[in-house]
């Protein structure tokens, strides 16, 4: 499940997903932005018009979800809606909660990805990103055993490229492999 998924990096990874055989479900609040994240593996792409921003969203999907195994979530809010940074971390913890029963029942990854600030970036910019370099500590702590979370921050430069040779190999690894692996960590990706 890929959240806001209706930015470049969203695209590039669902359609990666699909390539690598996985159902994938593109979560995006733009119903147009969703159904052109899954136009091109409309086979292995499906679509739900939901704001990821919002926690309450969040929740009632998690209550429909319930128990069904999701192998992974992958949380796009911060590349999506950068200027919305409260938002987003309240919704990033707020729908892997929702959606713990699944998480639990699947392979339980839920990977975070956000941009580091550029440089000359002011104190609010340098804030987000000290609360997102913390939140996947935090979910880990507060989720124990049955899930693993990590972030990814990419670099500042090249958001037209945001899922490059870097980033969903970064995924994949960290999607991979027994429960043995890193959680709570967050991976800095250099630029591309």
């Amino acid at each position: 499940m890929i959240a806001a998924a209706g930015c470049d990096a969203g695209r590039c990874l669902a359609h990666a997903c699909a390539q690598a055989g996985a159902r994938v479900v593109a979560l995006e609040r733009d119903a147009n932005r969703a159904r052109a994240v899954a136009r091109a593996r409309s086979d292995r792409i499906e679509t739900l018009a939901l704001d990821a921003l919002r926690p309450e969203h969040c929740a009632r999907l998690g209550a429909v979800w319930g128990t069904t195994p999701l192998d992974l979530l992958l949380h796009l809010q911060p590349l999506r809606a950068p200027r919305r940074p409260g938002a987003a971390i309240a919704a990033i913890p707020a729908l892997s909660r929702a959606l713990l029963p699944g998480l639990g029942a699947g392979a339980g990854r839920v990977i975070v990805v956000f941009r580091a600030p550029g440089a000359g970036a002011g104190a609010e910019d340098l804030a987000y990103d000290a609360g997102l370099c913390a939140l996947a500590g935090h979910m880990q702590e507060e989720f124990g055993i049955r899930v693993m979370v990590n972030a990814l921050r990419l670099a500042p430069v090249g958001a037209e490229r945001s899922c490059g040779m870097r980033l969903w190999p970064a995924v994949e690894m960290l999607a991979a492999g027994t429960r043995a692996g890193p959680c709570g960590s967050v991976l800095h990706l250099g630029p591309e």
